[in-house]
């Protein structure tokens, strides 16, 4: 009994019960840590690709950067045609439907233009990376949206996550054209005075008020 009552190896009794349970505890969270990383690298380059692809989007010629050699453009109706305009108004599969590429993929001569600058900012995609880029225009407005899975397998944390848990990441983006936005409120306030009548007074176009201008400063210069 006396032997009983000593405490010599107790030590050793309670670390060897003690030392599974950090173990799992040590390796679930790692397992963590892993997952959380993974899901903000997915969100940070599926936000960079879609961020970088509604920049760019006004010129097909442009790199991911942003920059493109002088005198390379777009066709000049590429808005109506090639950016499925006609297709959104009137019910098309390209309004209704959109764009879409799978993800990783190379930049090659497509045909279609939206699939062209998809493929341009897809190059922001590591190839670890899994996923598809779409594009979508409808009478709201223009959007490119990109889906991203995970990039490693972790077997212990797949078993222990149902599907829905599991990492995968949408990001979107909004194409908006300042410039072309722009030009375009200026021509239907110039039709828009031609239509009425006439363009004097405040009701006139900036255009109109340009050529005024312009008119004013020849006489001036005249009288001089």
């Amino acid at each position: 009994m006396s032997k009983l009552k000593e405490d010599r190896g107790s030590f050793t009794i309670e670390a060897s019960l003690l030392l599974p349970l950090v173990m799992c505890i040590t390796m679930l969270l790692l397992f963590f840590c892993l997952y959380s990383y993974q899901k903000s690298m997915l969100i940070q380059v599926a936000s960079g690709a879609t961020e970088r692809a509604a920049y760019n989007w006004g010129n097909s010629h442009k790199e991911v950067s942003g920059s493109y050699a002088i005198g390379e453009y777009d066709s000049l109706y590429w808005r109506i045609g090639d950016d499925a305009l006609l297709s959104s108004l009137f019910g098309g599969e390209a309004g209704s439907g959109g764009v879409t590429i799978e993800l990783p993929g190379e930049v090659s001569d497509e045909s279609d233009l939206p699939v062209l600058k998809l493929r341009h900012s897809s190059t922001m995609v590591p190839y670890n990376m899994p996923g598809n880029m779409n594009y979508v225009y409808s009478l709201t407005g223009r959007k490119v949206s990109a889906e991203l899975n995970r990039l490693l397998n972790l077997p212990v944390l797949d078993e222990i996550l149902s599907d829905e848990a599991k990492p995968n990441v949408k990001a979107q983006s909004i194409i908006a054209e300042p410039v072309e936005f722009i030009r375009t409120v200026d021509l239907m306030r110039y039709f828009g005075a031609k239509f009425k009548g006439g363009s004097e007074g405040s009701g006139g176009s900036g255009v109109h008020m340009e050529k005024k201008d312009a008119s004013t400063m020849m006489t001036k210069l005249q009288d001089k």
